[in-house]
């Protein structure tokens, strides 16, 4: 391919128009087409082990970073950036070795076949060599020739009986990956394979007679006695896609496994109690695996809210990046893709938005309020407020995906306010004092992935109801995540004035080095009762120096031209408002007082389904830095959904979620017991 692009320049610090062609491994420009013709080269950026990024806020640029230096261009409109990224992609794959598993319509498990039959005919090649060596031995040689050909012979053979022996091991993954394959049939095509009886192959080949035994009972040896292909499963075969509605397979991530990696460097040994986990999953008999944290206080584990950099993800986890960037393409939705445990945060998602009412004396500070415009303004100044406290650590890391029918419930106490000793008879927490801002979330569809939650105070007349819709995409160098859906603040005590909030996307950076996280985008909040409106934008790092984090935005009102306040600042620091007759001052400073601790019930008094209690061990593991361990908690509770969904498609049931129900309005999920709707408080 060749076309022109807009390349940025260092020299010039500016756009430069530029000539490009991509010639085998390498991206070629030019300052001209026609120096292209006369062979005039500018220069080349190789693509042997590149990656290409796009913006995510910008549609026509893109960057290509390899061996440390990025390169920035720009097309002249979505179309072209996105023909240009796919054709580079397909180019850097075939140039750097991890061309993307088969082509399209192939499953993983014709893949896998297709490789182990490469590996053959490879296998092949290598014992017509050693034939060619020991045709050699036989000529007339001196003897210092026939000695090094004697050792030539000998390392030759040694090679071949690993390939072989890896080829069975393969051989018997595969048959794992597909029920439907006769463990009789794994052989050898090649005739002088053959081996004695009492040679090694041979042992290995009679396991392989006696596999289909072995894999039903759970206590015994792993058949191929490797640790890496022992966790392989024929229900992954299935992992990347499903078209029924209720059901949602992940990726695979199993073959990268870094707590894995970490026991072999140790000279840990898995073992019988994986083989027995791995079984566990697959029944979703979580109750009957020892996660070895009987011991932890798992309510103190989640008062630590600290969490930790990932680190440089390419020096620490090279092997999961590579494995990820060879499932992946730019923009691709990353919705069905399980990403690997170790960026997990310490919450489900459903908990995450809990803390966007950490500061429940700015939520309720709208009441009270004569002015429609200061209503307005408060209304901004605790939006703005509510970023930080949930992503308060700036770490790229993602919080769980909150599985069909999970819920998430706690309470806020306003600081220096005392309650009024008033119970709510039910809403989200019965019980709870009339003075408390209680929360609850419910997961209420899977497949997209949609959580509603909801907020009230009933002393303030006030609440707060939302759903989203949480897309992830790949970026090449960043994945972004969409929030699609919207808010509503209510202040009944205002005939019911409602306030339509949007949300912005984020967006995780630098996967390639130490990720970071930041906010992109534009929102909105409208009253359309008193006509007042706030568009505020999220602005993202620029490409070429400038700071993260930043906002602006500005508070209008319908039929006035200017804007009655201008907003600018950092999201996770000060923000200032600036009246359009008066003085800037601080609207928001982020950091100046300390979140509300929320309550919630004990973790093991919690129903199953509630988060804390659901993830426990996966909280636990991650804490102590037991990877492995998270991973198989978390696919207990991944297997133990596709159990159920698989349940309802044969029983043909529908799910209902609990405690939300959609509307009129396309979308929409609305709490049944929200305030001004059920008749108690």
């Amino acid at each position: 391919m060749e076309g022109p692009l807009s390349k940025w320049t260092n020299m010039v610090h500016g756009w430069q128009y530029r000539w490009f062609k991509i010639e085998n491994d390498t991206l070629l420009y030019y300052t001209s087409r026609e120096k292209m013709l006369k062979g005039q080269q500018r220069g080349q950026i190789r693509l042997t082990g590149a990656v290409v990024g796009i913006d995510g806020e910008n549609n026509s640029l893109f960057t290509i970073t390899v061996e440390g230096k990025t390169f920035h261009m720009q097309g002249r409109d979505l179309r072209e950036r996105n023909q240009w990224v796919r054709i580079l992609e397909n180019s850097i794959r075939a140039s750097s070795g991890y061309a993307k598993n088969g082509s399209v319509g192939t499953t993983p498990a014709q893949h896998f076949k297709q490789k182990t039959e490469e590996a053959n005919e490879f296998l092949k090649t290598l014992v017509d060599k050693v034939k060619e060596l020991e045709q050699l031995k036989n000529g007339e040689r001196i003897a210092d020739e026939k000695k090094t050909i004697d050792s030539l012979i000998g390392a030759s053979n040694n090679l071949t009986n690993n390939v072989k022996h890896a080829i069975i091991y393969l051989q018997m993954a595969q048959a794992r990956l597909d029920p439907n394959m006769k463990t009789e049939k794994l052989m050898f095509t090649h005739p002088d394979l053959d081996e004695k009886p009492s040679s090694r192959a041979g042992t290995v080949s009679d396991s392989t007679q006696t596999s289909s035994h072995q894999s039903n009972t759970q206590s015994e040896k792993p058949l191929s006695g490797i640790q890496h292909l022992d966790h392989l499963k024929p229900q992954r075969a299935e992992s990347y896609a499903s078209s029924d509605e209720e059901e949602f397979y992940d990726a695979d991530e199993e073959l990268i496994d870094l707590d894995k990696f970490e026991s072999e460097k140790s000279g840990q040994e898995a073992g019988d109690s994986e083989q027995r986990g791995d079984a566990a999953i697959m029944s979703s008999d979580e109750d009957g695996y020892d996660f070895g944290d009987s011991h932890e206080d798992f309510d103190e584990i989640y008062n630590n809210a600290e969490e930790h950099d990932i680190g440089n993800v390419q020096q620490e986890h090279g092997s999961v990046l590579m494995h990820l960037l060879s499932q992946v393409s730019v923009g691709m939705d990353l919705t069905k893709v399980t990403l690997p445990t170790f960026i997990l945060e310490r919450r489900s998602l459903l908990e995450m938005y809990a803390d966007f009412f950490a500061h429940p004396d700015l939520f309720i500070a709208t009441n009270g309020i004569d002015s429609p415009e200061k209503r307005m303004i408060s209304v901004v100044r605790y939006y703005l407020n509510a970023f930080y406290a949930a992503r308060k650590s700036g770490v790229a890391k993602k919080p769980y995906n909150a599985i069909l029918g999970e819920t998430f419930r706690c309470r806020y106490t306003v600081p220096n306010d005392s309650l009024s000793g008033k119970k709510t008879e039910s809403g989200p927490w019965p019980g709870s004092d009339e003075k408390q801002l209680t929360f609850i979330a419910e997961q209420v569809s899977h497949h997209p992935p949609i959580s509603a939650f909801y907020a009230e105070m009933p002393s303030e007349g006030i609440s707060f109801n939302a759903h989203i819709y949480t897309k992830s995409s790949f970026l090449g160098l960043s994945i972004g995540v969409a929030s699609i859906g919207e808010g509503v603040l209510t202040l009944h005590n205002y005939g019911d004035e409602q306030y339509t909030i949007t949300f912005p996307s984020g967006y995780g950076r630098s996967i390639m080095s130490t990720p970071w996280f930041e906010f992109g985008g534009k929102v909105k909040v409208v009253c359309e009762k008193t006509g007042y409106y706030a568009d505020i934008e999220f602005l993202t790092k620029p490409f070429f120096g400038g700071k993260p984090h930043r906002i602006q935005g500005t508070i209008c009102k319908e039929g006035v031209k200017k804007p009655i306040l201008t907003v600018r600042g950092e999201w996770n620091g000060t923000m200032y408002a600036k009246p359009q007759n008066g003085e800037e001052y601080v609207f928001v400073d982020v950091k100046s007082k300390p979140e509300v601790k929320k309550e919630c019930v004990p973790v093991m008094q919690q129903g199953k389904r509630e988060s804390r209690r659901l993830w426990r061990h996966v909280t636990a593991a991650l804490l102590r830095n037991r990877i492995q361990t998270a991973t198989t908690s978390k696919r207990f509770i991944e297997q133990r959904q596709r159990k159920e969904a698989k349940e309802r498609q044969e029983s043909g049931e529908t799910w209902t979620p609990l405690l939300f129900d959609t509307t009129d309005k396309d979308g929409e999920w609305m709490y049944k017991q929200k305030l001004g709707v059920r008749k108690t408080l």
